[in-house]
């Protein structure tokens, strides 16, 4: 996981042969979102990404994560 500056996410990690992007949020909450494209990945490690992203990433099916 890498942290990042953001209002919203805390910290955002890909493993790139599953195209898994999972988000962890200020909140504590996580979330897995599959079958994303690395681009979207390295857009999320910029500053407040979710501002940017947020509706594509949200475009994916996901899950929620617990630790």
């Amino acid at each position: 996981m890498t942290r990042i500056v953001s209002d919203a996410v805390r910290a955002v990690g890909y493993d790139a042969a599953a195209r898994v992007l999972r988000v962890q949020f200020r909140s504590g909450d996580s979330y897995d979102y599959y079958d994303v494209d690395p681009d979207l990945y390295a857009r999320m490690l910029q500053p407040h990404p979710w501002r940017e992203v947020g509706q594509q990433v949200l475009h994916h099916r996901f899950r929620q994560h617990y630790d």
